[in-house]
């Protein structure tokens, strides 16, 4: 795409959703329990005084609570090394 063209953005809506319609119907054969979300697919922020807030998505399982085998790798590797700088934060403090 050259510098002066618009996105095509109908088009990149479409991917998206197919998208999204092919990983949720694998992950409901093949899928792993999200670690992110615990498997509820997202999580309630609360912002207000009465404990409610708006319904996030789960980044790591598109909402869906489920994960492939490689996102679940992904995931711990992440994880991982998110522990390890935190304790080298934690040393140098």
């Amino acid at each position: 795409m050259k510098r002066d063209e618009m996105p095509d953005y109908p088009r990149l809506y479409y991917y998206e959703r197919e998208h999204h319609r092919r990983f949720v119907a694998y992950v409901e054969q093949h899928g792993l329990p999200c670690q992110g979300c615990g498997g509820m697919g997202g999580e309630t922020y609360v912002i207000l005084d009465d404990g409610t807030g708006p319904w996030e998505p789960c980044g790591w399982c598109e909402g869906t609570g489920k994960v492939t085998r490689w996102l679940r790798g992904l995931f711990l590797r992440y994880m991982r090394e998110e522990k390890r700088k935190r304790n080298a934060r934690k040393k140098a403090a």
